[in-house]
């Protein structure tokens, strides 16, 4: 009997043990598992209004921070604006990038009122970001903190200035991928769909494939995936080449183009940082605060394939203001995550708040796109890669002679460059001192 007794209490240990155990891993896995969703609202009808509410009442809102333009953004606003006449004609230079000029066209916003469509898309790109917040967070206070940060970002007040550009689009169905990340039809279509608004979100594959793998979907299959898609998107270039009646700049295009390419790069990363620097301002504290405690849902290597990927999209342009706004993503995940800490909702209000005048004060002409200083330096720096093509000299046809020319680079704009590396310290200092006095709220069901 005694013998009995033991056995039964050493079962009775060894389950509490195991179950303690099991409970520890379902917990650990379930922190580690990518974009949690837990719907909020009763009804999804419901749940869409509040966010096409949200998302309008934000947009208008930051208005007041950078107006918005009337006329279509020189270039390829003008390019997109003429192709929402009749997109289906597949004339002009982006006949690849069709969704933003059809649904312009299906909207009866095309023409003259493409301005007023573009307004309308970074609407709903805001009440997308409202949503997923909301699918996340218990307060619809906390997810409108979540949105208002990207609206006061340069994911939504670049293009602004910039209006009629497709780029908003991408970033709303970008996010709506990432909400599907465990299903993968949903994923890998709406990947697909991006890439009709813009190319470059195939320039994105190693992030997107890294997402999908963390949800237990074998590398293999996830390749296959993404060969389909590309597969697909290539089948649509195909028929653009065949049917279309305009010259189609396609990332070919600027790849025979790209004369900053190899020495020139480094200059193009570091416009980069600054850009990014410029218009996410303080907001980025969250980001690198989310980074270190390894709290935006994508990873230890997720945000380093992000970033990597976003270093890859100088080699085809330069216009580096637009790449920079892809930082909404670890942001909204970043405020996500610091809304579930105790306190974090006054920290990220007091962020937002500075945020704002960080970009009142960086940006105080709106006709300059990315701000002053993106303008005064990406000026020196294109202006001598144009003059010296225009002297039939190669720019920076040699390291020794592109570390020549950076280094008085820095020299002519020490002022600046101290200033971004002391903003970039201050940044890191308040993230670091943030994950040691944030203290945790309570485990949030996924």
């Amino acid at each position: 009997m005694a013998q009995a007794g033991k056995d039964h209490t050493g079962r009775m240990v060894g389950q509490a043990r195991k179950g303690t155990l099991l409970g520890a891993m379902v917990r650990r896995c379930r922190l580690a598992a990518p974009m949690p969703s837990t719907p909020r609202m009763p009804h999804p009808i419901a749940s869409w209004l509040v966010a096409a509410a949200a998302g309008t009442l934000l947009l208008l809102l930051s208005d007041l921070v950078m107006p918005p333009a009337g006329l279509p953004f020189p270039g390829h606003g003008e390019r997109f604006q003429a192709m929402t006449l009749d997109p289906l004609a597949l004339r002009g230079e982006f006949p690849q990038r069709i969704l933003w000029p059809l649904l312009a066209w299906l909207a009866g916003l095309g023409g003259e009122r493409a301005p007023l469509f573009a307004q309308a898309v970074n609407a709903a790109f805001l009440a997308v970001v409202y949503w997923f917040a909301r699918q996340r967070l218990p307060s619809g206070i906390d997810a409108l903190l979540v949105a208002a940060g990207t609206a006061a970002s340069g994911a939504v007040l670049v293009y602004k200035p910039m209006a009629c550009l497709s780029d908003p689009l991408l970033f709303l169905l970008l996010l709506l991928a990432v909400h599907h990340v465990r299903r993968p039809v949903p994923f890998w279509g709406l990947v697909l769909l991006a890439g009709l608004a813009h190319e470059m979100a195939f320039l994105l594959a190693p992030w997107l494939v890294w997402l999908r793998c963390r949800t237990g979907s074998p590398l293999g299959r996830e390749l296959l995936w993404l060969a389909g898609s590309a597969a697909l998107f290539a089948g649509w270039l195909g028929l653009v080449r065949t049917w279309g009646t305009g010259a189609s700049y396609g990332i070919a295009y600027y790849l025979e183009h790209n004369f900053w390419v190899p020495w020139g790069l480094p200059g193009m990363w570091a416009l980069l940082g600054l850009e990014v620097l410029v218009e996410f301002g303080p907001l980025l504290v969250v980001v690198v605060w989310a980074w270190r405690a390894d709290r935006l849902a994508m990873g230890r290597w997720g945000p380093w394939l992000l970033a990597g990927c976003l270093l890859l999209l100088p080699l085809v342009a330069y216009d580096v203001m637009r790449f920079a706004a892809f930082g909404f993503v670890p942001l909204v995940l970043g405020s996500i995550a610091l809304l579930r800490e105790r306190r974090g909702r006054p920290v990220v209000a007091v962020l937002l708040v500075a945020a704002v005048g960080c970009y009142r004060w960086t940006h105080p002409n709106p006709t300059e796109e990315g701000g002053r200083a993106f303008r005064h330096l990406s000026g020196q720096i294109l202006g001598r890669f144009r003059s010296d093509l225009e002297q039939g000299v190669r720019p920076l046809a040699t390291p020794g002679n592109a570390a020549g020319y950076y280094r008085d680079l820095v020299a002519a704009n020490l002022g600046l460059v101290l200033g971004a590396v002391v903003a970039a310290g201050a940044i890191a200092a308040a993230a670091a001192w943030l994950g040691r006095h944030l203290r945790a709220a309570p485990d949030v069901p996924a």
